[in-house]
């Protein structure tokens, strides 16, 4: 949950009023800021002006192959950025199979299309095929 020191409008917060919670209300609180995803901050100033306190619908069952194949992707991506990077400021040129290069380019595109149609599915989860 972040912070927000302005408003959406740009005007700073810079006035603080501290309040003070029995052990019971400030656990109500954090969950009730919890539950809406909002910081208690936040939660406090909306209830206290009055505005909107709203839980947002829960998350989607989470497709776990799909979440594996994903962050497959994203760690072939930040191995070949840190290769790079320790390379470039070494003051090394970058040392590159191409044929290895080409081999995971094509590997992650694959896997792109993969991911890219089992989001087109009607988000069926890996319990209810499972179950199917």
């Amino acid at each position: 949950m972040s912070s927000k020191t302005k408003r959406d409008d740009g005007v700073a917060r810079k006035i603080t009023h501290p309040v003070r919670f029995a052990a019971d209300e400030y656990e109500q609180l954090k969950e009730k800021a919890y539950q809406a995803r909002v910081s208690i901050s936040e939660f406090i100033r909306r209830a206290a002006l009055r505005r909107r306190v709203v839980e947002p619908p829960p998350p989607p069952q989470l497709n776990w192959k799909l979440y594996e194949e994903l962050n497959s992707i994203g760690v072939n991506l930040n191995q070949l950025a840190k290769a790079a990077n320790i390379a470039v400021k070494s003051g090394q040129g970058v040392n590159v199979d191409v044929e290895k290069l080409q081999k995971l380019v094509d590997s992650l595109r694959t896997s792109i299309k993969e991911t890219q149609m089992q989001l087109l599915e009607c988000g069926v989860t890996d319990d209810e095929e499972d179950s199917a």
